[in-house]
Protein backbone atom coordinates (compact mmCIF):
# COMPACT_ATOMS: atom_id res chain seq x y z
CA UNK A 1 0.00 0.00 0.00
CA UNK A 2 1.30 3.42 -0.85
CA UNK A 3 1.87 5.58 2.22
CA UNK A 4 0.25 9.01 2.22
CA UNK A 5 2.31 11.97 3.37
CA UNK A 6 1.40 15.35 4.83
CA UNK A 7 3.60 18.37 4.22
CA UNK A 8 4.56 20.84 6.93
CA UNK A 9 5.86 23.99 5.27
CA UNK A 10 8.47 25.64 7.51
CA UNK A 11 7.85 29.34 8.08
CA UNK A 12 9.31 32.09 10.15
CA UNK A 13 7.17 33.77 12.80
CA UNK A 14 6.57 36.58 10.29
CA UNK A 15 5.11 34.09 7.87
CA UNK A 16 2.75 32.68 10.46
CA UNK A 17 1.56 36.21 11.13
CA UNK A 18 0.65 36.57 7.49
CA UNK A 19 3.32 38.94 6.18
CA UNK A 20 3.90 38.97 2.41
CA UNK A 21 6.00 36.15 1.01
CA UNK A 22 8.57 38.71 -0.15
CA UNK A 23 9.35 39.43 3.48
CA UNK A 24 10.30 35.81 4.19
CA UNK A 25 13.56 33.98 3.73
CA UNK A 26 13.41 30.80 1.69
CA UNK A 27 12.39 27.77 3.72
CA UNK A 28 12.19 24.21 2.39
CA UNK A 29 9.14 22.09 2.99
CA UNK A 30 9.54 19.36 5.57
CA UNK A 31 7.67 16.20 4.62
CA UNK A 32 6.54 14.11 7.59
CA UNK A 33 5.71 10.40 7.18
CA UNK A 34 2.28 9.58 8.62
CA UNK A 35 3.82 6.63 10.46
CA UNK A 36 5.59 9.11 12.77
CA UNK A 37 4.18 10.36 16.07
CA UNK A 38 1.10 12.56 15.97
CA UNK A 39 2.00 16.25 16.28
CA UNK A 40 -0.19 18.84 17.94
CA UNK A 41 -1.79 21.50 15.73
CA UNK A 42 -3.55 24.81 16.30
CA UNK A 43 -5.61 27.20 14.24
CA UNK A 44 -3.70 30.45 13.72
CA UNK A 45 -5.74 33.44 12.52
CA UNK A 46 -4.26 35.84 10.00
CA UNK A 47 -5.27 39.48 9.65
CA UNK A 48 -8.87 40.10 8.55
CA UNK A 49 -11.63 42.54 9.44
CA UNK A 50 -13.86 41.71 12.40
CA UNK A 51 -16.44 44.49 11.81
CA UNK A 52 -18.57 44.71 8.69
CA UNK A 53 -21.75 46.32 7.41
CA UNK A 54 -24.76 44.03 7.23
CA UNK A 55 -24.93 42.08 3.99
CA UNK A 56 -21.31 42.66 2.94
CA UNK A 57 -18.76 39.88 2.37
CA UNK A 58 -16.48 38.83 5.21
CA UNK A 59 -13.22 36.99 4.54
CA UNK A 60 -11.79 34.61 7.15
CA UNK A 61 -8.12 33.69 6.72
CA UNK A 62 -5.90 31.45 8.79
CA UNK A 63 -3.50 28.52 8.97
CA UNK A 64 -3.24 25.11 10.58
CA UNK A 65 0.01 25.54 12.51
CA UNK A 66 2.21 22.80 13.96
CA UNK A 67 5.75 21.83 14.90
CA UNK A 68 7.48 18.66 13.72
CA UNK A 69 11.10 17.58 14.18
CA UNK A 70 12.07 21.06 15.31
CA UNK A 71 10.40 22.80 12.38
CA UNK A 72 7.59 25.23 13.06
CA UNK A 73 5.23 25.83 10.18
CA UNK A 74 1.78 25.45 8.67
CA UNK A 75 0.13 22.44 7.07
CA UNK A 76 -0.33 22.49 3.31
CA UNK A 77 -3.07 20.62 1.48
CA UNK A 78 -5.29 19.80 4.46
CA UNK A 79 -9.04 20.31 4.73
CA UNK A 80 -10.68 22.51 7.33
CA UNK A 81 -14.38 23.11 7.97
CA UNK A 82 -16.19 26.34 8.85
CA UNK A 83 -19.12 26.65 11.27
CA UNK A 84 -21.16 29.71 12.30
CA UNK A 85 -23.05 30.58 15.48
CA UNK A 86 -25.38 33.55 14.94
CA UNK A 87 -26.21 36.17 17.57
CA UNK A 88 -27.34 34.65 20.86
CA UNK A 89 -27.82 31.19 19.33
CA UNK A 90 -25.97 28.22 20.83
CA UNK A 91 -26.24 26.20 17.61
CA UNK A 92 -23.26 25.78 15.31
CA UNK A 93 -24.20 25.55 11.60
CA UNK A 94 -21.84 24.01 9.06
CA UNK A 95 -21.04 26.43 6.20
CA UNK A 96 -18.46 24.65 4.08
CA UNK A 97 -14.91 23.38 3.75
CA UNK A 98 -11.65 24.64 2.27
CA UNK A 99 -8.17 23.24 1.67
CA UNK A 100 -4.99 25.01 2.71
CA UNK A 101 -2.68 26.07 -0.11
CA UNK A 102 0.79 24.80 -0.92
CA UNK A 103 2.86 28.00 -1.23
CA UNK A 104 5.26 29.56 1.24
CA UNK A 105 2.28 30.58 3.37
CA UNK A 106 -0.21 27.69 3.34
CA UNK A 107 -3.54 29.08 4.46
CA UNK A 108 -7.27 28.58 4.27
CA UNK A 109 -9.73 31.26 3.21
CA UNK A 110 -13.50 31.49 3.49
CA UNK A 111 -15.81 34.24 2.20
CA UNK A 112 -19.26 34.53 3.76
CA UNK A 113 -21.94 37.22 4.05
CA UNK A 114 -22.09 39.32 7.22
CA UNK A 115 -25.66 38.47 8.26
CA UNK A 116 -25.40 39.52 11.93
CA UNK A 117 -23.07 39.29 14.92
CA UNK A 118 -21.61 35.81 14.92
CA UNK A 119 -18.91 33.47 16.08
CA UNK A 120 -17.07 31.43 13.46
CA UNK A 121 -15.29 28.17 14.19
CA UNK A 122 -12.67 26.55 11.96
CA UNK A 123 -11.95 22.88 12.65
CA UNK A 124 -9.19 20.58 11.40
CA UNK A 125 -10.06 16.90 11.86
CA UNK A 126 -6.45 15.73 12.01
CA UNK A 127 -4.81 12.73 10.33
CA UNK A 128 -2.28 10.03 11.17
CA UNK A 129 0.53 12.57 11.58
CA UNK A 130 -1.16 15.70 12.89
CA UNK A 131 -3.74 15.97 15.63
CA UNK A 132 -7.13 17.71 15.43
CA UNK A 133 -7.63 21.33 16.41
CA UNK A 134 -10.22 24.09 16.25
CA UNK A 135 -10.60 27.70 17.26
CA UNK A 136 -13.27 30.39 17.30
CA UNK A 137 -13.17 33.93 15.96
CA UNK A 138 -15.87 36.59 15.84
CA UNK A 139 -17.67 39.12 13.65
CA UNK A 140 -19.51 42.29 14.65
CA UNK A 141 -22.12 43.62 12.22
CA UNK A 142 -23.57 47.12 12.06
CA UNK A 143 -26.78 48.28 10.42
CA UNK A 144 -27.04 50.59 7.40
CA UNK A 145 -29.08 53.80 7.31
CA UNK A 146 -29.33 54.48 3.56
CA UNK A 147 -29.91 58.15 4.31
CA UNK A 148 -30.22 61.27 2.15
CA UNK A 149 -30.35 64.92 3.21
CA UNK A 150 -32.66 67.44 1.53
CA UNK A 151 -32.04 71.17 1.86
CA UNK A 152 -34.89 73.45 2.87
CA UNK A 153 -35.50 77.18 3.38
CA UNK A 154 -35.57 76.95 7.18
CA UNK A 155 -34.57 73.37 8.00
CA UNK A 156 -32.98 70.45 6.20
CA UNK A 157 -34.63 67.03 6.21
CA UNK A 158 -32.77 63.77 6.68
CA UNK A 159 -34.59 60.67 5.40
CA UNK A 160 -33.58 57.04 5.09
CA UNK A 161 -34.31 53.52 6.16
CA UNK A 162 -32.45 51.34 8.63
CA UNK A 163 -31.60 47.85 7.41
CA UNK A 164 -31.90 44.99 7.98
CA UNK A 165 -35.05 44.04 9.92
CA UNK A 166 -35.73 47.34 11.66
CA UNK A 167 -39.45 48.11 11.39
CA UNK A 168 -41.10 50.04 14.27
CA UNK A 169 -37.97 50.15 16.40
CA UNK A 170 -36.20 52.98 18.28
CA UNK A 171 -33.94 55.48 16.57
CA UNK A 172 -32.32 58.61 18.00
CA UNK A 173 -31.11 61.82 16.39
CA UNK A 174 -28.02 63.24 18.13
CA UNK A 175 -26.50 66.72 17.87
CA UNK A 176 -23.29 68.44 18.88
CA UNK A 177 -22.62 72.17 18.76
CA UNK A 178 -18.91 72.08 17.92
CA UNK A 179 -16.49 69.69 16.26
CA UNK A 180 -14.96 68.62 19.59
CA UNK A 181 -18.18 68.63 21.64
CA UNK A 182 -19.87 65.37 22.66
CA UNK A 183 -23.06 64.29 20.96
CA UNK A 184 -26.27 64.66 22.98
CA UNK A 185 -29.71 63.24 22.27
CA UNK A 186 -31.84 65.69 20.30
CA UNK A 187 -34.92 63.67 19.34
CA UNK A 188 -36.04 60.05 19.50
CA UNK A 189 -38.72 58.10 17.72
CA UNK A 190 -39.61 54.82 16.06
CA UNK A 191 -38.87 53.76 12.53
CA UNK A 192 -41.68 53.06 10.11
CA UNK A 193 -42.21 50.25 7.64
CA UNK A 194 -38.93 48.79 6.36
CA UNK A 195 -37.01 50.89 8.88
CA UNK A 196 -38.03 54.27 7.40
CA UNK A 197 -37.15 57.44 9.33
CA UNK A 198 -37.26 61.19 8.79
CA UNK A 199 -35.85 64.03 10.92
CA UNK A 200 -35.86 67.80 10.51
CA UNK A 201 -32.38 69.30 10.97
CA UNK A 202 -32.44 73.01 11.91
CA UNK A 203 -29.36 75.22 11.74
CA UNK A 204 -28.05 77.66 14.38
CA UNK A 205 -28.26 81.42 13.88
CA UNK A 206 -24.48 81.45 13.68
CA UNK A 207 -21.95 78.70 13.13
CA UNK A 208 -22.68 75.06 12.48
CA UNK A 209 -24.34 72.04 14.11
CA UNK A 210 -23.32 68.40 13.66
CA UNK A 211 -25.86 65.59 13.48
CA UNK A 212 -26.02 61.81 13.37
CA UNK A 213 -28.61 59.10 13.88
CA UNK A 214 -28.07 55.97 15.95
CA UNK A 215 -29.89 52.78 16.86
CA UNK A 216 -29.14 50.56 19.88
CA UNK A 217 -27.36 47.25 19.66
CA UNK A 218 -28.73 43.82 20.48
CA UNK A 219 -27.43 40.24 20.22
CA UNK A 220 -27.75 40.41 16.45
CA UNK A 221 -26.14 43.78 15.68
CA UNK A 222 -23.84 46.25 17.41
CA UNK A 223 -24.91 49.84 18.13
CA UNK A 224 -24.91 51.52 14.75
CA UNK A 225 -24.46 55.11 13.62
CA UNK A 226 -25.30 56.98 10.45
CA UNK A 227 -22.82 59.32 8.84
CA UNK A 228 -22.10 62.77 10.25
CA UNK A 229 -24.18 65.63 8.81
CA UNK A 230 -23.84 69.40 9.32
CA UNK A 231 -26.26 72.32 9.03
CA UNK A 232 -25.54 76.05 8.82
CA UNK A 233 -27.26 79.14 7.51
CA UNK A 234 -26.06 80.58 4.22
Amino acid sequence: MTKMRAALVGLTVAGLLGLPAAALGSAPATVVDQAAAVHKTSIRWMAFGHMHAAGTPMTIIGQVASRAHGTRGALAGVQVKLYRQLGASRTWVYLGSATTGSGLIPRFQFVTLSRMNANYKVAFAGDDSFGPSSDVTWLEVYRLFNGHIYDGRSVATYKGNVTPYYTHKPITLERRSCASCPYVDYKSGLTGTNGAFSFALPAPAHGRWWWRVTVPGNPGFIRSYGGTLTTERV
